[in-house]
């Protein structure tokens, strides 16, 4: 699906699916996944420090902690988050025939 870490596939080598669906900024809602998960990631961290090192929390360590995890959080996540994207956009919207590179290709739900 990806020819590298960030760089999406334009379709499926084995049904050819296009992987953009139609709209120009079809993966806006993966966008909006990435930095969900990622910040779900950094809270969870951030909970486990705070458990552990409850009463004497490092305040003026969480700040460089956050931004540390966020901005590879959302670099390691990206890739999933545009694949599940596409995973409940299929879920939600079948493929027809002009989703397919190849006009010969059958349609599978």
């Amino acid at each position: 699906m990806f020819a590298s870490w960030l760089k999406l596939k334009r379709a499926c080598a084995a049904c050819g699916l296009v992987y953009e669906r139609g709209e120009h900024d079809y993966f806006i809602g993966a966008y909006l996944l990435n930095l969900i998960i990622a910040e779900l990631i950094v809270v969870a961290v951030l909970l486990m420090i705070l458990l552990a090192t409850w009463p004497e929390v490092p305040w003026r360590a969480v700040p460089w902690i956050i931004v540390a995890l966020t901005v590879p959080g959302v670099v390691l996540t990206y890739p999933f988050s545009r694949a599940f994207w596409l995973a409940i956009d299929l879920l939600f919207r079948p493929p027809e025939q002009n989703d397919f590179e190849r006009a010969d290709t059958p349609v599978t739900p």
